[in-house]
């Protein structure tokens, strides 16, 4: 379960870090065609505008010459102004263009910079999740190996500590016939008796691995 888990993690994070990088690469070109475009109407607007203003304060030089005498000159009286009438409404055209642009760079700007934080945010969290899981995963293969390894040596305990016990077992059915041997002195029979005494202590002890007898201490 654990293992599944990480592996979702990952997937994930790598899915997104691969989409934030798309998104911020789609970004950027979207910003720099934009500004791009912005630039070069603000400059078309400013020549616009030069232009129409010299042209409104134009003044007639008119000077006689046999040209004009046979001719019926350039079709127009005075000094060209340009189209006067109709300025205004290519520069207002070419500004709200130019308002397009200003808005698709605000916007952008802005969802980039949300997009980044966000996935910021996403990569801080997911990172801290696959260490911790990480963390615990090693941990609990360490617990499985330190538990295997103590039941090993629970039970070659146990093993050693039968091999003891039946070892004080057959000591005492041998001590069995000279405790009820009359004939044998009093001294060998109260030997015999203590001897057997220290035996069913030992194999107390054995037994008692809560250490609850004192007299094994």
């Amino acid at each position: 379960l654990l293992s599944s888990a990480l592996e979702t993690l990952h997937s994930d994070l790598d899915t997104a870090t691969t989409l934030r990088g798309e998104e911020k690469e789609d970004n950027a070109k979207t910003l720099k065609q934009a500004k791009e475009g912005l630039e070069a109407v603000t400059e078309a607007v400013k020549i616009l505008k030069v232009f129409y203003k010299q042209a409104a304060k134009a003044k007639v030089l008119l000077q006689a010459s046999p040209v004009d005498e046979d001719t019926a000159g350039a079709g127009f009286s005075g000094a060209y102004k340009g189209k006067q009438e109709k300025s205004t409404g290519i520069i207002g055209m070419l500004e709200v263009i130019a308002s397009d642009f200003e808005r698709t760079i605000r916007t952008t700007e802005a969802a980039e910079k949300k997009a980044q934080e966000e996935f910021v945010e996403f990569d801080r969290v997911s990172k801290a999740d696959i260490s911790g899981k990480d963390t615990k995963k090693t941990l609990d293969g360490e617990d499985l190996v330190t538990t295997q390894n103590t039941l090993a040596q629970k039970l070659e305990d146990l093993e050693s500590n039968q091999k003891l016990l039946d070892s004080a077992l057959l000591r005492l059915e041998d001590l069995k016939p000279t405790c009820i041997d009359l004939t044998m002195p009093y001294e060998e029979r109260v030997a015999k008796r203590e001897e057997e005494i220290a035996a069913l202590k030992r194999a107390l002890c054995i037994l008692d691995t809560e250490g609850v007898e004192t007299s094994c201490s």
